[in-house]
């Protein structure tokens, strides 16, 4: 069984769900008022440990794959948690699209300002652990402010809990006003948290933690200067390290590992994660394949030797298009002939189980693999791997991004990408800028790092933020998407006995990404329905 460490204290205070009430989004709004529950050291401990449960799962940030240009989503007509990640992705949402809402989190919030608001009334308290539960507390606060900020722009900042329906009635607040807490949170808390944890506090936050949030915080809303400089704190701090297996890193073996620095815990005996039905081969284990990878980003990882686009390479095979090729790809996707985690060949064009367009299976010719347990074998069972929110991996990327868009190219920002570049077993940055020719300056080193970026953390929900934050939304989500090509017949799928290798390039749907007002969520409108002095986005009016 996998080590339970701060599962327990969150499977003992589940009770507490009952102590956070929704308001903003619901309405009536009921007065909370328990005098007698902040009486010991241990009813503030599992107070404040229920904050990890609000960090996102595995099947729930998985989701903002189907809204990007990596991943198609058939989640529109399934009850997923953001069963609409299609329609994002397609841009046919509207305010009243289902679950838009579930970003909208003012119940965590209240936790959070609950928690701040009475610890301070718990008798004979250890003041060190005080401090260091508010810290924890105050980058869930930032981290759940963060989101909504960055897909809603203006939404209210509420600093107490409200005790009646008319109080909490509240209008926005801007985005540059949001932010300014959040970096206000997270510079109270760091001081506060230790560098690393042992035993049962494991998966807590630490120094590193809310650093590396706020490096992410500042390089998306432009702070290139303030992003290098916490991203190097906590290159600096020498606590965090790439953990040498790329693929295993996102296996039970990873968790835990010296990359991670946030992760949703996930624990397959009592909180497992739900990866089989969003991600999980049929042929394997029964999976449902509701997130299928892109051909757009299968095509953008390189080839070996690092040419880039890979069809520059002379080593090039249209009949073996995957050989070759940057081996986070391998460890990334299953592609046709890759061999599955049960040993068995992955056929998307003859098998029964996993043909194209069949019952459960793919609809692109592709699938992810890094995100999948490989240990969920025949079986209609669900993984144990945790969720890797925040890496250290990204910190080198955020650090190598905004220190090229604050001073342009440097040795300390080629270090950075070449220590993921060589875990990964891909040429380092001189050598394919070399290969292919390539001048180094800032502008195709930033083009290079964007790259890195999707290639690094593809499968892991980031890429949808960088394209609302690099504002290329009307270049990678608009117009057709399709499935893979395998026109020109493929020498890994055996085309003997009535099968064929072969698969023409066949369209999906079409994306709609084509005006400014698709940066910006629209409040959804039973939220707004309820607030008075809510307004609606005016892009969205």
């Amino acid at each position: 069984m996998k080590r339970l460490p701060i599962i327990a204290i969150l499977c003992a205070c589940s009770i507490l769900a009952a102590c956070s009430k929704n308001f903003l989004d619901r309405a009536p709004l009921d007065q909370y008022s328990d005098a007698t529950y902040w009486t010991t050291e241990s009813d503030a401990v599992k107070f404040a440990s229920r904050i990890y449960e609000f960090l996102p799962s595995a099947d729930f940030f998985v989701c903002y794959e189907g809204m990007s240009d990596n991943a198609f989503s058939k989640t529109a007509s399934w009850g997923n948690t953001l069963r609409n990640a299609q329609l994002i992705g397609n841009s046919t949402f509207v305010a009243t699209t289902g679950n838009l809402g579930d970003e909208w989190k003012y119940d965590q919030v209240r936790h959070c300002i609950e928690f701040l608001d009475q610890v301070d009334k718990v008798p004979d308290m250890n003041e060190g652990l005080k401090k260091r539960l508010k810290a924890e507390v105050k980058v869930m606060l930032a981290y759940r402010y963060f989101v909504m900020a960055t897909l809603f722009r203006d939404v209210p900042l509420v600093m107490k809990v409200f005790a009646t329906p008319a109080e909490s009635d509240v209008p926005q607040d801007k985005k540059a006003v949001i932010i300014s807490q959040v970096i206000k949170w997270l510079d109270e808390a760091a001081p506060d948290l230790p560098p690393s944890y042992t035993g049962d506090d494991k998966g807590r936050f630490t120094q590193g933690a809310a650093r590396g949030l706020k490096a992410r915080v500042l390089l998306y809303t432009g702070d290139y200067t303030g992003a290098a400089a916490e991203a190097k704190k906590v290159i600096d701090s020498k606590v965090y390290s790439l953990y040498p297996d790329y693929y295993n890193l996102f296996q039970q073996e990873g968790d835990y590992s010296s990359e991670s620095i946030i992760s949703y815990i996930h624990v397959k005996e009592l909180r497992p994660n739900g990866l089989r039905d969003i991600a999980g081969v049929n042929s394997v284990s029964g999976g449902t394949l509701y997130l299928n990878p892109l051909p757009s980003l299968v095509d953008d990882y390189e080839s070996s030797a690092g040419y880039y686009p890979y069809t520059k390479d002379p080593a090039y095979d249209v009949h073996a298009p995957w050989k070759n090729r940057d081996p986070r790809l391998n460890a990334t996707i299953y592609y046709p002939g890759s061999t599955l985690a049960n040993d068995k060949m992955y056929d998307p064009i003859n098998s029964t189980l996993d043909k194209i367009g069949g019952d459960k299976a793919t609809y692109t010719g592709y699938a992810f693999k890094k995100i999948f347990d490989k240990t969920e074998l025949e079986a209609r069972d669900n993984g144990g791997n945790d969720w890797k929110i925040l890496r250290y991996a990204e910190v080198l990327l955020t650090y190598a991004e905004a220190a090229n868009e604050t001073t342009g190219p440097s040795a300390e920002i080629t270090n950075a990408l070449n220590e993921i570049r060589t875990r990964a077993g891909m040429p380092g940055v001189a050598a394919t800028f070399a290969l292919n020719g390539w001048s180094m300056n800032k502008e195709t080193l930033r083009t290079f790092i964007r790259h890195e970026r999707r290639i690094e953390l593809a499968g892991e929900g980031h890429r949808y933020f960088d394209i609302l934050r690099w504002r290329i939304g009307q270049q990678v989500l608009n117009g057709a998407i399709y499935t893979m090509d395998a026109s020109a017949g493929l020498t890994d799928i055996p085309a003997t006995g009535g099968k064929t290798n072969k698969y023409p390039k066949t369209k999906l749907e079409d994306r709609h990404f084509s005006t400014d007002k698709f940066y910006v969520w629209p409040i959804p409108q039973g939220i707004l329905d309820q607030g008075r002095k809510l307004v609606q986005q005016p892009e969205w009016k």
